[in-house]
């Protein structure tokens, strides 16, 4: 009766962990790229170039902009032929060309402006707000490590609640002969039953 009780709690646990889950994921994968209008609208800061405007590790909150919108000083995430890392500059200039506008750019520690042009298809978003120093916590969370270290907490948790149901079942079974029935309907009222 007592393993019964403890596997429907565990069972009923893990169900609970792989809803919250899968609900996690959906919010992020589906819901935030639908309202932000980017696929990942979070960015780590992951160079000085930005300085002291945006620190290294500072996380971003980044949304899809339309070109023609952007103005000079919007500080704008795009991707360059050079690297294979999303940039985060600042936008110092706009031309208009046959095609539509061309943005120039520049880190705002930077002595000098990015080399060439950005066009509209480079660009992947407008940074709209900063949270300092959290990205770094973000990208620790990201690691190895880090990821088998929240398994193992969560595991020991339920090994742990699930061996005191366990024994917490053992200590009711041997001692519910020794109680009259109103001591027993008493005991149950209080969340203590075989159930």
């Amino acid at each position: 009766m007592s393993t019964e009780r403890a596997n429907k709690w565990l069972t009923r646990e893990v169900l609970t962990l792989a809803v919250l889950f899968l609900i996690f994921l959906a919010f992020f994968k589906v819901v935030l790229p639908l309202i932000t209008g980017v696929d990942s609208p979070f960015t780590v800061v992951t160079s000085g170039s930005m300085r002291p405007t945006l620190e290294v590790g500072d996380l971003l909150i980044v949304v899809g902009a339309d070109p023609y919108d952007l103005k000079v000083g919007d500080i704008i995430v795009f991707r360059v032929p050079w690297s294979s890392s999303l940039i985060v500059h600042r936008i110092i200039r706009i031309d208009m060309s046959t095609n539509g506008p061309i943005f120039y750019t520049k880190g705002d520690n930077n002595a000098l402006p990015d080399p060439g042009f950005r066009t509209a298809k480079d660009i992947y978003g407008k940074v709209v707000l900063r949270i300092p120093y959290l990205g770094s916590a973000l990208e620790l969370l990201q690691t190895l490590p880090a990821k088998l270290a929240i398994v193992g907490v969560i595991a020991a948790y339920l090994l742990y609640e699930y061996s005191k149901i366990l024994g917490r079942q053992d200590v009711e079974d041997d001692m519910s002969g020794s109680y009259t029935t109103e001591q027993r309907e008493n005991w149950e009222e209080t969340g203590y039953s075989d159930d």
